[in-house]
């Protein structure tokens, strides 16, 4: 089993209490799509990828650990309320994106996997939702650590 099946596992494993094979509960999936976003600009914002103006402030890396890691529970918790059993390890890029490159991804992947629910469109958001959090210097033990 690759390091994100094992992470997958760890958050499934919290979501138990949710009855599985039930029909879709789109308004549910959407709303923890959002409080992803949410997330995602929250951990942008700590890790000044947007916040060129502060310049003055250091990053506080434990509040973007957690807040990175409450991201990621919330889209993995969307990949169990699909119906997703497994998912792949990450996929390497093949370049350096840029931080605020990825932010503007994760925010089509997530457009993408609302108007296709497929565990294709969530893997690309988990990809790049991970090259996010190590453009930042989070590294999967950070992550592993955290939970």
């Amino acid at each position: 089993m690759n390091e994100l099946s094992k992470l997958y596992q760890l958050v499934l494993n919290r979501e138990v209490d949710i009855p599985k094979g039930q029909i879709l509960d789109i308004k549910k999936i959407d709303h923890k799509l959002l409080a992803f976003m949410q997330s995602v600009y929250n951990v942008g914002e700590l890790g000044h990828v947007y916040t060129f103006w502060d310049t003055e402030s250091k990053i506080d890396t434990k509040s973007l650990l957690d807040t990175y890691i409450e991201g990621m529970r919330l889209l993995m918790s969307v990949g169990y309320d699909l119906q997703i059993d497994e998912i792949k390890n990450h996929e390497e890029m093949p370049e350096q994106t840029s931080s605020c490159d990825l932010l503007f991804k994760i925010n089509q992947d997530i457009l993408d996997l609302r108007n296709g629910y497929s565990a294709l469109k969530l893997q690309d958001a988990l990809d790049d939702y991970f090259h996010f959090g190590f453009s930042l210097g989070i590294t999967f033990d950070n992550i592993l650590e955290g939970l």
